[in-house]
């Protein structure tokens, strides 16, 4: 009996649990708006973008050839079926998907992918393809990107390319584009708004059978870190990316931090010194130098993160390829800080500008610490701040009044392409601004051209050593990892989950 008894008992906890299980495992259900926060606007136009955060913006209407796995952090196909990598050929062939059209009813085919890689060569962005030798058709859904040397980020650079319509740009043309999104995503743009929202509604006619899943998507634009708060704590935001300390803070208690701890997820703050022309004074090395031993750097994170981040000595974080956990970060040493300047030339500093993007709340703070630090020493730095705008209108040719730059960006698992992307001499940024040493970048190509991955982690450390410690061109000073929090009943929005700038709208649900 007892026996008997044990075993109803025991049906009857499991008949109890199972609509619990279910429910966590529930199907997504049809309708609703999703809102979230969008990054700083630029473009909907890709081809012709500079910065990573446009992609974040138009992703419910432009879509990637491919996409990162959040659990291995490999690049799979996405409007590319396969990616078929042949390194003794010295080819990448993309085998793309078929019957896809974008949302003006043109087809995605090779055509349309070879027009797209077209204008960004035309840009100036090849490097974002690799810098192929060329590129062609061999049929309707396969075209090969041959190129002149092995190199490891083929598949994970040319994957995050995404693909507008290349009859809607024909017919409109490129101020158009830019404020119209014509691709092969989930969703359409209604209408934006400028400073306050983007409204995207449901492509009935998208490529993916049974998605998406919601009526529409609200991305608004809120630069105020109190706004966002209160509009999520009221419910007007379905998610809260990034928040500030300040709500981070105010949140964890209440709501789980759904964001990946990944390499990919953390944000950077960090400073650029004009390295690369010579009327500057940080063009002296020893200036560089000086800077660096006048800086507290775990005063400095806890001021920027409010104690929530970390210290670095490279541009990248624990976990990262780049990173060195050997390498020590630099002493705060004023005396030797004052002797490097003497010996440079200054032994009375000198007068400078610290530029600023003043639409990322992390970036006054650090120019703050920055201006008291260098104050410290003799180097009286003036802060300017500037809007995104004027602040990315400097990136390809400027030098920031030969002084300081500080801006935010997202760290990398793997920073070779990105390193290449910004920080070489075949980038699309910092083309004046910053200096390229001849061994920086003998690493770094280097690390894209190895053929195994020891090596290539091997020469990215090296290069990230160079660039931000031994040279001190691009310094990080501070980090801090992801937090996002979504409301209750908000499913696979996919933020935070990837990349920064990624996300899935269509696979984005509410109960």
């Amino acid at each position: 009996m007892k026996k008997i008894l044990a075993l109803v008992l025991a049906a009857m906890m499991l008949a109890s649990l199972i609509p619990a299980a279910m429910a966590e495992e529930a199907a997504p259900t049809y309708g609703g708006t999703l809102t979230v926060l969008g990054f700083d606007f630029n473009t909907f136009f890709p081809a012709h973008s500079t910065t990573t955060s446009d992609r974040y913006n138009m992703a419910p209407a432009i879509e990637s050839l491919g996409r990162r796995n959040p659990d291995t952090g490999d690049t799979e196909g996405w409007l590319v079926k396969e990616f078929v990598t042949d390194a003794d050929a010295l080819t990448l062939t993309l085998k793309l998907q078929e019957g896809v059209k974008f949302s003006d009813g043109t087809d995605f085919n090779a055509d349309a992918v070879i027009w797209n890689f077209q204008q960004m060569v035309d840009f100036g962005k090849a490097s974002e393809l690799v810098n192929p030798a060329s590129f062609e058709k061999t049929n309707d859904y396969t075209v090969v990107l041959k190129y002149s040397e092995w190199g490891n980020t083929w598949t994970d650079t040319v994957g995050e390319v995404r693909i507008y319509s290349p009859a809607a740009y024909e017919a409109n043309g490129d101020d158009w584009a830019a404020i119209n999104p014509v691709g092969t995503g989930a969703f359409v743009m209604k209408e934006m708004v400028a400073d306050s929202h983007i409204s995207y509604v449901k492509n009935e006619n998208y490529w993916r059978e049974g998605e998406p899943y919601l009526d529409g998507i609200e991305v608004l634009f809120m630069s105020d870190a109190t706004t966002q708060l209160s509009s999520f704590i009221n419910g007007e935001l379905d998610v809260l990316r990034n928040p500030n300390s300040v709500a981070i803070k105010q949140l964890q208690d209440s709501y789980e931090n759904v964001a990946n701890n990944a390499p990919d997820l953390a944000g950077i703050t960090y400073i650029m010194f004009c390295s690369g022309v010579e009327e500057s004074p940080f063009y002296n090395l020893d200036v560089r130098l000086a800077v660096m031993h006048a800086i507290d750097w775990e005063e400095m994170s806890d001021a920027i993160y409010d104690g929530l981040g970390g210290v670095t000595p490279v541009f990248a974080v624990p976990g990262a390829w780049s990173y060195d956990e050997n390498l020590a970060m630099y002493e705060q040493d004023f005396d030797l800080a004052k002797s490097l300047l003497a010996g440079a030339g200054y032994p009375n500093g000198f007068d400078t500008v610290i530029t600023i993007n003043g639409e990322n709340a992390a970036n006054e703070p650090c120019a703050v610490m920055l201006q008291y630090y260098m104050s410290e020493i003799g180097i009286n730095a003036e802060i300017k701040k500037l809007t995104n705008a004027d602040f990315n209108a400097q990136k390809a040719e400027g030098n920031y009044d030969l002084g300081v730059m500080v801006n935010n960006g997202s760290s990398k698992l793997d920073f070779t392409a990105n390193y290449i992307r910004l920080y070489s001499s075949e980038g699309v940024n910092y083309k004046v601004m910053m200096a390229k040493p001849a061994d920086y970048e003998e690493a770094l190509f280097g690390a894209r051209a190895a053929k195994t991955l020891e090596e290539k982690k091997e020469l990215l450390q090296k290069a990230a050593r160079l660039m931000s410690h031994d040279y001190a061109l691009v310094v990080a000073t501070g980090y801090m990892g992801a937090y996002c929090y979504a409301q209750k009943g908000v499913h696979d929005t996919g933020i935070c989950s990837t990349t920064a700038e990624s996300w899935t709208p269509e696979m984005a649900w509410k109960e």
